[in-house]
């Protein structure tokens, strides 16, 4: 908690009273005690030089204070970034707020005392340090909430001045009326964002500026603080004042990165996190095995099975996560392991997990990493599928990796080609609300009893509510010879489900697409969860009359692993899709040289998209937003974009650079000599002088009309 150390104040030479406040995080309140100023400065605030079009307008404080014992601040100095906080007061009202940025204090080392310590605090700078960590729809509000907090500045409130609609016709607040996932600010490794990419990502999607002044917090756009603020006239106090011109743009290209997740669910095990590969193994085969060899032959690969791994996959209760470390077979693996039968120093083999049976039930493993699927519209949602895969080890060989022989279990392997035919694994694909209630799951059942390789309306379908295991199943077999061979045996993917077809070949339809199960999108908007269930189900095909599942294969049956349970989206042919980045170009001024690009991970699609996390929406609905409104126009957010810059690019826009009296207000400027309406750049204030060295550029408000676009 925080408590107060030190307080202190002086007048400026206007007479303004100005007083300070430390606070600095302690266990137990301290003594306060009053401190005094010194130096030609006091407190000096400075907002640094940004563009027009930067995000944030952060803002530092140097505090110099005197020092009348030796080393009488330097227990302010902490590693933490919030461990001491300064907040200023003008006449009596919170003025400025920040933190002590522990890498800049420094004071003089040859003096005992009477000496100067500048202390320099920030307002946003931590959020530089702090790692995003939220999921799920935010609103814009929120974000902006989080970020704030994450700061630790003391402010009086958040004040807006946003131009920008959902429609015409509505006056809502965008930072309530819109949302965005969090998924968002995390890259495909899971790595965060610092909030303050965050902040400026989330700001900059809109053309919205943040900055602490006069003890509130503001967000705006450019058009609407040109629109709506009154000008204060600015009154130079010196002969230091300079006109100067902002850059003109040739040409502006925005590009906006919808972060599709294609991919949408993946479910992989870390290798790493289960051994290194030497040592801690549970078990081990013996030996790799060859037509000429013995079980004395050299070893072949060996597993380690662990209750504890990293990754986005939740074993079940009763399986492990397994390692496999390649000798002279096998590759280098993970996943999880439901049944796992080594041979033993006899002769015998031992059973180190479940043994494998057609039961349908328990839970071997669920992707942790649930997936947002976005409501796309009905035309939207007929042009894509989504493909389910998982790559299962089914095997009856002493070593799976290894051609079968006398000495690999080839009699074991003869009946797993013979026996099993069609085999199928039990999963669960549910869509949930952000509360984890099942909206739907997903049923093909109806396909397994059925003469058939069609996909229906009736035997494939999404069902509202909670499902279990046993309503949708994976399917194994052989494309080239169903009566004949068998989909399993080493690591195998699954294949489109299909029921006891025995007429001939299957459609080359069902044979030329890649392997994987395909389903419809959802019907509506949600979070997709996918859990792998226990049992193999594996069936006969020797006739038109004969449809048998071959229980007496289990005994026989030494390995079940899985690994790479995936869930991704294709098109309506199951191909793979690609990645798009959206592209807006227009020229800005022809004659200019200079180009300007500007890239955003938040914004809009003419079609909205189910997996592309980087699309915004509407909070009321979660409904995909395509066009926002600003200054009369309705369009993509990224050509709202272009007209503010092509407004405050396309001409000349003065700047004035020089001394004035102090503006303790947040606002926009005018100047008697120079036509226009002026936004600050940048300021340093000298609080003891009542002075500030600023540079204020001219702004205008958003203007479509003349924009040339390039296609």
């Amino acid at each position: 908690m925080k408590y107060l150390r030190y307080n202190g104040g002086f007048r400026s030479v206007n007479n303004t009273l100005y007083t300070f406040e430390i606070w600095q995080e302690s266990e137990a309140p301290f003594v306060v005690q009053d401190i005094a100023v010194t130096g030609d400065e006091h407190i000096e605030i400075e907002w640094q030089e940004v563009d027009k079009l930067e995000p944030v307008r952060s803002s530092k404080a140097t505090l110099t204070l005197f020092s009348d014992t030796d080393r009488q601040f330097v227990d302010l100095y902490t590693i933490a970034a919030d461990g001491v906080r300064l907040d200023v007061m003008r006449d009596g009202a919170l003025y400025w707020s920040g933190y002590l940025d522990p890498e800049l204090y420094e004071e003089p080392f040859s003096y005992k005392k009477n000496y100067e310590v500048s202390l320099t605090f920030s307002d946003f700078a931590i959020l530089d340090r702090l790692k995003w960590s939220y999921a799920g729809f935010l609103t814009l509000q929120a974000i902006l909430d989080r970020c704030l907090a994450a700061s630790g500045i003391n402010y009086i409130g958040v004040v807006k001045y946003i131009s920008t609609k959902l429609t015409q016709y509505t006056e809502d607040d965008i930072t309530s009326a819109i949302s965005v996932l969090g998924e968002n600010f995390f890259d495909e490794d899971g790595e965060a964002m610092t909030y303050r990419e965050v902040l400026d990502e989330v700001l900059r999607a809109f053309s919205l500026h943040l900055q602490q002044k006069a003890g509130n917090v503001f967000v705006f756009d450019l058009n609407a603080v040109k629109t709506a603020l009154n000008p204060e006239p600015v009154a130079w106090s010196s002969d230091d004042a300079v006109l100067s011109v902002d850059k003109v743009y040739n040409n502006v290209t925005m590009e906006y990165s919808p972060y599709e997740q294609l991919e949408v669910i993946s479910g992989k095990v870390d290798e790493e996190s289960i051994g290194d590969g030497t040592d801690g193994y549970l078990v081990r085969t013996d030996t790799a095995v060859n037509d000429y060899g013995s079980m004395s032959s050299p070893e072949g690969f060996r597993i380690k099975l662990s209750d504890a791994a990293k990754g986005n996959v939740v074993k079940g209760v009763d399986a492990k996560y397994f390692r496999i470390n390649p000798v002279y077979s096998g590759n280098s693996e993970a996943g999880v392991a439901w049944t796992v039968k080594i041979m033993n120093a006899s002769g015998s083999y031992t059973n180190y997990l479940n043994a494998i049976s057609e039961v349908v039930g328990r839970t071997v493993l669920t992707v942790d990493k649930k997936s947002y699927i976005a409501d796309s519209g009905y035309f939207t949602r007929q042009k894509y599928q989504l493909r389910v895969n998982l790559s299962l080890l089914f095997d009856t060989r002493y070593n799976p990796f290894e051609q079968d022989s006398r000495e690999n279990e080839s009699g074991d392997y003869d009946d797993l080609q013979n026996w099993c035919n069609f085999s199928y694994v039990p999963f669960l694909l549910t869509l949930r609300d952000e509360s984890g209630n099942a909206l739907y799951h997903w049923e093909n059942k109806g396909v397994m009893n059925t003469n058939s390789y069609v996909h229906s309306a009736s035997n494939c379908k999404w069902v509202a509510g909670e499902g279990q295991m046993g309503d949708a199943f994976l399917c194994w077999y052989d494309y080239a010879n169903r009566q004949g061979s068998t989909g399993l045996g080493g690591w195998q993917t699954n294949k489109h489900i299909i029921g006891y077809y025995r007429k001939g070949e299957l459609p080359s339809l069902v044979r030329k697409k890649d392997d994987g199960e395909y389903i419809d999108l959802p019907p509506v908007p949600g979070w997709l969860e996918l859990k792998i269930g226990s049992g193999v189900q594996c069936y006969d095909y020797k006739s038109s009359s004969e449809w048998k599942l071959r229980d007496d294969i289990y005994s026989k049956t030494r390995w079940v692993l899985y690994k790479d349970a995936a869930v991704t989206l294709v098109d309506k042919y199951g191909r793979e899709v690609e990645k798009t980045d959206i592209i807006h170009n227009a020229w800005i001024n022809k004659n200019a040289k200079e180009s300007l690009e500007v890239k955003t991970i938040l914004g809009t699609l003419s079609d909205p998209n189910p997996v592309a996390y980087g699309q915004i929406f509407k909070t009321s609905d979660k409904s995909v937003i395509t066009e926002l409104h600003r200054a009369g126009r309705t369009d993509r957010v990224e050509r709202l974009n272009i007209g503010t810059i092509y407004s405050n690019y396309a001409s000349r826009h003065n700047i004035l650079t020089g001394t004035a009296e102090i503006v303790p207000l947040f606002c926009v400027f005018s100047d008697i000599n120079e036509q226009g309406v002026y936004l600050s750049l940048s300021e340093v204030q000298h609080l003891r002088q009542d002075e500030s060295v600023m540079k204020i550029v001219a702004i205008s408000s958003d203007e479509y009309e003349a924009i040339e676009y390039q296609e």
